[in-house]
């Protein structure tokens, strides 16, 4: 008899691309008895797979393997929601704290109601030049009335 089609399987199976039901395949022919001598050696992994298949853990597994190597078995704690929020709260307060001192540095520079310097000259020059301008104007509009009487 050919098996080639099960070598195939066996192929696919190890370059994982098979299905569920190629693997049920698998399974299923090596749970006969009379598997071919060299496809013996994939027996014994095919029926073990079966067979954890269908094992199931009790209740008192992790009692027992805890037993077995003498670890004593520890649950987490709960963490507060404060405790988790601490960071947070810590970098809400520095910028706080930053926003309060950049203020007070600039109150103490440049307190309110004063302008700078550099400003009240420009605002001066702007005053001056608008004066000029009107006095411009003004003697234009009076040159054309002339003219028009």
């Amino acid at each position: 008899m050919d098996y080639k089609y099960i070598e195939q399987l066996i192929d696919s199976y190890f370059e994982g691309t098979t299905s569920l039901e190629e693997e049920h395949i698998l399974r299923e022919f090596f749970a006969q008895e009379n598997v071919p001598e060299h496809l013996l050696v994939w027996q014994s992994l095919f029926r073990s797979e079966k067979e954890l298949a269908n094992a199931h853990l009790d209740e008192r597994f992790d009692e027992r393997l805890l037993s077995l190597t003498g670890e004593a078995h520890v649950r987490a704690l709960p963490i507060p929601l404060r405790t988790r929020l601490r960071p947070l709260l810590r970098v809400a307060a520095f910028i706080a704290f930053a926003v309060v001192i950049g203020t007070a540095v600039e109150q103490s520079v440049n307190p309110q109601g004063e302008a700078p310097a550099n400003q009240m000259a420009v605002q001066d020059e702007l005053d001056a030049d608008e004066t000029t301008a009107l006095d411009i104007r003004s003697a234009e509009l009076q040159s054309d009335s002339v003219s028009i009487n």
